[in-house]
């Protein structure tokens, strides 16, 4: 099995603690260069990354003739150019979410990808979460019936966020950072598409820190999802169904059901809680990672594509226009 050879654009906080440690554990992997503008940044993801080249800027580690694939975890506000940048060079990208931070962006990254005919996916690591999957395939068999109700919470406390996450113009702000992925786990675990969007959005201590969406998906299931940046940490989803509900709690590493039927009033009848799966910890963004590594050696796996991206990126921006009209 070839050595697949790695560069990564972006060397924050989220690339020296998940991105870099892991690619580095993952076998016939080399990480051969590593770009950002930062020179302390740059330096510290240096002296952890044996052997890899430093590059101040991505045009650097892009002209480089030794590379297979690029890991683009830089600011958000710059995911669309680095993007482009990537699949205009013909490496095999991963792009962390959000895809872009207008539609237009996101478009045009879609087709440059289709048009290199590299592989792409986008950075929905929780897709791969072990207790996600188990909640996915209980919903699909039918195990709590139809789905009518979705709800999720994702809070971050404001003094662990670098500080271009609170300014729209970068990228920041709590749609963008966090709303997406909770917008891609509720197409992902209904197998569904949103077709009604309203949405609050909150600025005190910067540009859209709290925002609540309320969606209409296809089928007639609502979802209300809240994201912030001025709460506790946080990370659940629940789906309610006619035959009971299924709650996915992140951090906890746990998925619970909830056997039970819907009342004629719409309450539901609990009658216990059972765990279905409670991991140890979060290995979605290594399960991820090395699945786009997979899929860049051919290997047939399914990642999350850049189309999904641009699915959660149109309902993040139609709820910031709803909430400003």
């Amino acid at each position: 099995m070839r050595v697949v050879r790695v560069g990564v654009i972006g060397c924050g906080t989220i690339a020296r603690a998940v991105h870099l440690p892991v690619l580095l554990r993952t076998a016939r992997v080399a990480v051969a260069a590593l770009a950002d503008p930062d020179p302390t940044a740059l330096e510290t993801a240096g002296r952890a990354t044996p052997g890899a080249a430093l590059c101040r800027d991505a045009g650097g580690l892009l002209a480089r003739d030794d590379l297979d694939a690029v890991v683009v975890t830089a600011p958000s506000g710059h995911h669309a150019a680095l993007a482009l940048a990537v699949a205009g060079s013909g490496r095999h990208l991963y792009l962390e979410k959000p895809l872009a931070t207008t539609r237009a962006d996101g478009e045009a990254v879609v087709e440059a990808a289709k048009t290199a005919g590299i592989v792409a996916a986008i950075g929905f690591n929780r897709r791969f979460h072990p207790a996600i999957l188990r909640a996915r395939s209980v919903v699909r068999a039918g195990g709590i019936g139809r789905v009518t109700n979705v709800r999720a919470t994702f809070t971050e406390p404001t003094g662990e966020q670098p500080a271009w996450k609170f300014a729209r113009a970068g990228g920041g702000g709590a749609l963008l950072d966090l709303a997406s992925h909770h917008v891609d786990l509720v197409r992902f675990l209904l197998d569904t598409e949103v077709e009604e969007i309203a949405a609050t959005v909150t600025s005190r201590q910067s540009e859209h820190d709290d925002a609540i969406l309320r969606l209409r998906l296809a089928g007639g299931a609502e979802a209300e999802l809240e994201v912030g940046f001025r709460a506790p940490k946080a990370d659940t989803i629940e789906l309610t169904g006619s035959l009971g509900a299924i709650r996915v709690d992140r951090h906890a590493g746990r998925v619970t059901k909830r056997p039970g039927r819907l009342a004629p009033n719409g309450a539901l009848g609990l009658l216990r809680l059972r765990l279905l799966v409670r991991p140890e910890s979060d290995p979605s963004y290594a399960l991820a990672l090395r699945a786009f590594v997979a899929c860049v050696r051919g290997e047939d796996v399914e990642l999350p594509t850049l189309e999904d991206g641009l699915a959660s990126l149109a309902v993040v921006l139609a709820a910031e226009e709803t909430a400003a009209s």
